[in-house]
Order: structure tokens, then sequence, then C-alpha cells
């Protein structure tokens, strides 16, 4: 195998240039799985397994009856407000508030400036009562994999041309 120093030099050079982009790509790649969660409503953890977010503890339905019939369930207001609706998906403000933050030659940061986001992704108590942990961001398997993959294909990429 027969080496060419200029050649060499060229794919240094763009391997630099592909790095030096990488971590913003790496961050959008990180908010698309992260907004991906609110579809699947789980979270893959970074072992690989998949977390589905408890359900809704809302009543929903509430029995009626008239005089001398049966009762029967009806459908609440809340439980119509709800119908169809996925978790923690009222406005969609929470899931827009994904973005990348920070970006410097050697990391990312993505955050939401949404005050309910942690309260939401690492579970809150108060007044007696619990909001369930329903996480959408932290390290994943999925994440790590697509990263992985994102940064070898690019470099391999190079490297055949």
């Amino acid at each position: 195998m027969q080496f060419n120093l200029k050649q060499l030099e060229r794919q240094a050079a763009a391997i630099e240039r592909f790095m030096a982009k990488a971590p913003r790509q790496v961050g959008q790649l990180a908010v698309r799985e992260f907004v991906g969660n609110f579809k699947r409503q789980s979270f893959q953890d970074e072992a690989g397994a998949e977390h589905a977010w408890p359900s809704r503890k809302v009543r929903r339905y509430r029995r009626t009856s008239s005089k001398g019939k049966s009762s029967r369930l009806v459908l609440t207001a809340a439980g119509k407000a709800d119908r169809g609706r996925a978790l923690l998906v009222d406005s969609g403000k929470l899931r827009r508030s994904i973005r990348v933050e920070a970006v410097d030659k050697d990391s990312v940061t993505v955050a939401t400036d949404s005050e309910y986001a942690q309260a939401h992704n690492e579970g809150h108590r108060y007044d007696n009562h619990t909001l369930p942990q329903r996480q959408f961001m932290g390290g994943s398997k999925r994440l790590n994999n697509e990263m992985i993959t994102y940064l070898k294909s690019g470099i391999e990429a190079i490297l055949k041309a």
C-alpha cells in the first residue's frame, strides 16, 4: 500500500472540518431523539431498556343514574379533554422548547427553558401529590448508536474519497 502525503494531509484537513461541525450535528440528533420520545411516550436508557411513561391518573369516567334506572359510566370533562391526547402534550410547548443551547469545539448542550421540564423528566413530589417521572431527556443507547453511526460514516466517507 502506497501512501501519498498530500492525500493524507487533505484527508486530515477534511476530518478536522467534519469534526468542527460534528457537535452541532450531534446536538440536532439529540434534539430529534428527545422529541421522538414524546411520540414513543417512552424513554430508552443507556443500557437499552425502554421505559414506557406511566399513564394519566385522571378520573375519566363517573357513574350516573336516573330514577329507578341502572347506573352507567359517562366520560368526565377531563376525560373528554384527554381523549386522543399524548402524554406530556397539552399545548406542545415543552416538546417545542427542546433545543441546542450551546456548542463549542468538543461538546454540545441540549436544553429546555420550560419551567416544568425538570419536574416531568425527574418526577416531582408536592403537597402530598407525586408527579410521576416521564423522562424524555438524558443518556440513551439509541442516541449513542446514532452519534457513533454519524461520526463513523462521516470519517469513513472522507477516508474513501
